[in-house]
């Protein structure tokens, strides 16, 4: 499945038409900005409070994502306050030399998202630590081709789903 994280700036504009081509969309920051919009969630940094407070303001029925950067205890304090997926920097220090994705990905249930950008010539190193989701390359958005051909390379390197 695709999703979107936008800004509150332009969720309301990227909604609608985003979810009607079945891409899940996730506003950054406050719960009520990703009501507005009719967004299917809310993205926010990993403190507990935060992730409690969304999680208060979504119910079940929205989805609340936490960043949690290479921090373990963050990620872990998230799961706990309520979080449905939590976003690493998959570049970020690893604790004895184990990615923090593959630590994720072997003891926790909650999705993860490798949140740092993915270059294609990386995914060799990325996916045997088993994210769940990935962000493709901010080269994506620099027009319909650029985006076409990124996603294009990555469905074929990633395999039938």
């Amino acid at each position: 499945m695709a999703s979107l994280l936008v800004s509150p700036i332009f969720a309301k504009d990227v909604t609608a038409p985003a979810q009607e081509r079945g891409v899940a969309v996730m506003v950054s920051g406050e719960p009520r900005d990703a009501a507005r919009a009719g967004a299917d969630g809310v993205h926010v940094s990993a403190s507990t409070e935060e992730v409690a407070a969304a999680r208060q303001a979504m119910g079940k029925a929205g989805f609340v994502g936490a960043y949690a950067a290479s921090s373990r205890h963050l990620a872990m304090e998230a799961a706990e306050a309520g979080a449905d997926y939590i976003a690493f920097d998959q570049n970020g220090a690893s604790v004895a030399g184990e990615p923090i994705i593959r630590w994720w990905s072997d003891m926790m249930e909650i999705p993860c998202v490798a949140f740092t950008p993915v270059e294609l010539e990386a995914l060799d190193i990325l996916l045997p630590q088993k994210p769940d989701f990935i962000r493709p390359p901010d080269a994506m958005w620099q027009s319909a081709e650029d985006a076409r051909r990124i996603v294009a390379a990555l469905t074929q390197r990633l395999g039938p789903t």
